[in-house]
């Protein structure tokens, strides 16, 4: 019984050893066959070489895809040597990129991190976008840029902006700046002020004002520019918001193109206050 069922055994082996090599005579499994062989020895010599490669920081290039032109180039060149330091870190593949992406991110420079690509084996791309700055606050703690939402950029020993460019600064705000970059400032006092500059920004007598003081704002919520004469100018409400007789908005942006056209300057060159908040200050005729 044991030698008539060890024969059935090397009988059915027999039988599929004979099926296989008949599949294998064929030149169209042969075709395929070599085929996925090949694809299979490609995969291992060059992708998975490539995922074990480490670079050393030094020979990795890091460029921003169109870096703001307000950014200072000291900046620019401290956040390619951070993105260089992680992406040396770990091996050259997916893993790299992600860790790259969310240390770009904590940084608190950028809006949103879209992408950062290798471009070959030693050159990566990031693609971010970052907070503008929009103006400076001056508090106890000193200045920091906020963006035009009042989102707080992050400080630095080195210089953030390139100096040619104008912000007005925003001072006496009743909330402390946030904890960390990238998070709004706190209370309508600053909201405010933004309101205002979103009015004035691209006006070409902005370069003439220095500050916006909220000083008074928790007596009568009111707003003041100080020039670099230096004047002051009362502006009263936030636009939309003006009380009772107090002059609108459109009225006032009037009066200063008006004094900057006719005397050169908003403050008419001399140090003086001015209330823009009065209609019968404002009314041109």
């Amino acid at each position: 019984m044991a030698r008539k069922k060890q024969n059935s055994i090397v009988s059915t082996i027999t039988t599929l050893f004979s099926i296989v090599g008949d599949i294998f005579k064929s030149p169209v499994v042969i075709s395929w066959v070599l085929a996925i062989a090949g694809l299979i020895s490609l995969t291992a010599m060059s992708v998975p070489k490539l995922r074990a490669t480490r670079i050393s920081a030094a020979d990795i290039k890091v460029t921003f895809q169109n870096p703001p032109v307000w950014l200072d180039e000291t900046l620019l060149l401290a956040l390619q040597d951070a993105a260089r330091v992680h992406l040396s870190e770990t091996a050259v593949g997916r893993e790299g990129l992600i860790n790259t992406s969310e240390a770009m991110a904590s940084t608190g420079w950028f809006r949103k991190v879209n992408q950062v690509r290798w471009v070959s084996d030693t050159h990566a791309i990031v693609d971010a976008t970052f907070l503008i700055p929009y103006a400076v606050v001056r508090d106890v703690q000193g200045k920091v840029l906020i963006d035009a939402q009042g989102r707080r950029l992050p400080t630095r020993d080195g210089i953030i902006v390139n100096p040619k460019y104008h912000f007005i600064t925003i001072e006496n705000t009743l909330h402390a700046r946030p904890q960390r970059p990238g998070l709004q400032w706190n209370g309508n006092d600053l909201l405010s002020a933004l309101k205002v500059l979103h009015l004035i920004y691209n006006k070409p007598w902005a370069l003439e004002i220095k500050t916006l003081d909220l000083g008074t704002w928790p007596s009568d919520a009111s707003i003041s520019f100080t020039t670099n004469t230096p004047s002051r100018l009362k502006w009263g409400s936030a636009p939309n918001e003006e009380r009772g007789l107090e002059a609108l908005a459109d009225d006032k942006i009037t009066r200063l193109d008006w004094l900057h056209t006719n005397f050169g300057r908003i403050d008419k060159g001399i140090s003086a206050e001015f209330d823009l908040s009065n209609t019968a200050e404002v009314t041109i005729h």
